[in-house]
């Protein structure tokens, strides 16, 4: 079978329940840079804390919110219909279960109705979810057990075919791993990781999904999955879901594979004796290192860079990125980029939204308005040339970026030459002299909106391809891949488990 990534959004709200934003906003936004999503609403937590005293503000925010959404799930469930359209985008139904006690967790279905339903526990929310043909996921799992982080001894395989590992919230992969839980709900908890389930004999995925409040599916950077699907539809997304095809990723699209003897990722392959592993890697910018894991640990890491090329045959991967200036001045941009030579053989949109992850609810039912408003928007696109449309404010702090990008790959000599053209002024430059190397615009001065062109990197150095043979450990080994690029974004594969 030929599988392809598919990439998606399955954990995001708006105002449908709490949040900002309606659900045509959140649709149309998703349309725009993901092959699939759900909006996620808000809908129970039976443990919820009742002393007043201390939570009363909680409590009321998440009662109403929980209203909200029972008003308008039946509409939501109509809006998400509308939008799915085999072949270009498929929206799934789903809705949240907080918990104390057992974690917070999504129920899922392959839609496109799904039923409202409550339950006092875990097991009872699997039993009513499993009547309908749905899946229960937990997420933000790395936050400790009985604080709304996973409990892995309550945890069912059958359930739950993965977990969501990333997420604005911040990565459960391991105790070490990056982007570390900053939320006020606590610290990661070695114990939640899915290292830890891993450990505990459990098999299930890992995806990356944005847990965005601000009706802005697959905001790039705060948490994305892909999918490797036969085709976009709902029956053969759902079949991947469930099969564990899945990875978690950051923002950018990269394309990782692992293979054990010919079995892919989320499957159980009888190997005995040696291993045949192969690694495929297709990142779209240079690749930081690759990381092969066995039962936990790195068992080979490669660093790409050592065969970068910088023939001019190579074709290469190009990002442009927008935004800086004052937090308080927010900035209208009117772009277009033209090449002289050469085409323009991809582009990929970098679109975020404000992180949010606990915003102030808005009053009455302004969810299920029909405004729809695109803060950026791709206008035009040809072999040479591209236009856009963005709205950006200055970075919230030097740790929270608000700045929108966008990756292209060029098929061009290294002697064409680049323009960009925002807001009036040209800037151009020779492709060459853009290799791994950024070039930085000030539109109106210091302290004013900025726009950096580059780096340029070969195709060569985003790419990795590898094979090696390995032997048996234990009774049932897990091995999974991991790659990062310069650029700071990540993806997580799920393992493939290999019996003796």
């Amino acid at each position: 079978m030929a599988w392809r990534w598919y990439w998606g959004d399955l954990h995001s709200h708006c105002s449908i329940s709490y949040g900002h934003g309606t659900v045509d906003q959140a649709l149309a936004r998703a349309r725009q840079q993901l092959d699939f999503c759900t909006i996620t609403g808000h809908a129970f937590w039976p443990d919820m804390p009742t002393d007043r005293a201390v939570y009363a503000e909680i409590i009321d925010y998440h009662t109403e919110g929980f209203a909200r959404l029972a008003r308008n799930w039946e509409k939501l469930l109509a809006r998400q219909a509308t939008a799915s359209e085999p072949g270009k985008f498929i929206a799934f139904p789903s809705y949240e279960w907080h918990s104390l006690k057992y974690g917070d967790h999504n129920v899922y279905a392959r839609g496109p109705a799904l039923q409202l339903r409550d339950a006092p526990d875990l097991p009872a929310l699997r039993a009513q979810a499993q009547q309908q043909g749905a899946i229960v996921i937990p997420h933000h799992i790395g936050y400790a057990a009985g604080y709304r982080g996973i409990d892995w001894q309550h945890f069912r395989d059958e359930a739950s075919p993965f977990v969501e590992i990333y997420s604005l919230h911040g990565c459960s992969e391991s105790d070490g791993a990056p982007y570390p839980m900053l939320h006020d709900m606590g610290p990661r908890d070695a114990g939640s990781t899915a290292e830890a389930g891993w450990e505990l004999g459990h098999r299930f995925g890992i995806i990356g999904s944005t847990d965005h409040h601000s009706a802005y599916p697959g905001s790039h950077g705060d948490g994305r999955l892909g999918v490797l699907a036969s085709a976009l539809t709902r029956e053969a997304i759902w079949e991947a879901l469930l099969a564990r095809r899945v990875c978690a990723a950051t923002g950018d699209r990269i394309d990782a594979r692992l293979f054990v003897n010919g079995a892919g990722i989320g499957e159980t392959v009888r190997a005995p004796g040696p291993r045949h592993l192969q690694v495929q890697v297709q990142g779209s910018d240079a690749l930081d290192r690759v990381e092969l894991l066995k039962n936990g640990r790195v068992l080979r890491r490669w660093w790409p860079e050592s065969t970068i090329s910088t023939t001019t045959a190579d074709k290469h991967r190009l990002r442009v990125t927008w935004g800086w200036g004052r937090k308080d001045r927010p900035v209208h941009w009117d772009c277009r980029l033209s090449l002289s030579q050469g085409t323009i053989t991809e582009l990929e949109t970098c679109f975020s939204g404000p992180p949010v992850v606990a915003p102030v609810m808005q009053e009455g039912d302004a969810e299920v308005a029909d405004e729809v408003d695109l803060p950026h928007e791709i206008l035009e696109q040809s072999a040479q040339t591209c236009s856009w449309r963005s709205l950006t404010v200055g970075n919230l702090s030097m740790r929270h970026g608000t700045t929108q990008a966008m990756s292209l790959e060029l098929d061009a000599p290294l002697s064409a030459t680049i323009t960009v053209e925002a807001n009036g002024q040209a800037f151009s430059h020779r492709l060459g002299d853009l290799l791994h190397a950024g070039r930085s615009h000030y539109l109106r001065g210091w302290l004013s909106e900025a726009i950096r062109i580059g780096p340029l990197v070969p195709l060569s150095a985003c790419t990795l391809t590898a094979e090696l043979v390995d032997e048996p450990e234990r009774a049932v080994d897990l091995y999974r891949l991991r790659a990062a690029q310069h650029n700071g974004q990540w993806a997580w594969l799920t393992p493939i488990w290999a019996e003796r």
